[in-house]
């Protein structure tokens, strides 16, 4: 029994570690879904897959930041997958669109660059601004010849948004800074 003593110690000082350990592991845990701020619509067409998205109101700090001067740059990243129920799903298409809005106070005018494409317009409403930052309309994702007939796929849409000129932020490099995000399944016909 003596040698035991030094086990029974170990024993009784591990057990608040290792109940603390199946309080936070070992209940099974259901997953909460918040209402997502993105709306999305796919569109399968003849030759092409496409979507639309948009905030369903925009932040209304978005607007603060372009009225006073803050240039802002949104990443919209998009992807679709085959859907799988015992494997991770298989990625068809990956497509990143970067935009900014570079404000000009003496004019009252609004840069919108497509950072993706290299098109660069000026516009003189704020309104306008906000809806480049915030909407993809009838955007092209795949070509339909990618994809498979009767096939169920995933399309994921995710918005981050940053203020400045930099990202600077290594946490941000490797992680992302995702603001938002929407899924929604199809069935291709």
């Amino acid at each position: 029994m003596l040698h035991f003593q030094p086990m029974m110690r170990l024993f009784i000082r591990g057990l608040p570690f290792f109940a603390m350990w199946i309080l936070i592991f070992g209940q099974s845990m259901t997953p909460a879904y918040a209402e997502s701020s993105l709306q999305l619509q796919v569109v399968v067409g003849a030759e092409v897959l496409t979507c639309s998205a948009s905030f369903k109101e925009p932040p209304g700090s978005l607007k603060r930041a372009l009225s006073e001067g803050s240039e802002i740059s949104v990443t919209w990243h998009l992807s679709v997958d085959v859907e799988r129920k015992y494997w991770l799903n298989k990625s068809v298409a990956s497509v990143e669109v970067n935009r900014q809005v570079i404000p000009d106070l003496v004019s009252q005018s609004w840069q919108l660059v497509d950072q993706t494409s290299g098109i660069t317009r000026r516009v003189f409403s704020l309104e306008d601004a906000i809806d480049f930052l915030t909407m993809l309309q009838h955007f092209p994702v795949v070509d339909r010849s990618l994809l498979t007939d009767g096939q169920t796929y995933v399309m994921k849409v995710a918005i981050s948004e940053r203020e400045g000129d930099a990202n600077d932020s290594w946490w941000r490099a490797w992680f992302g800074s995702e603001s938002s995000s929407v899924t929604k399944g199809f069935i291709l016909p």
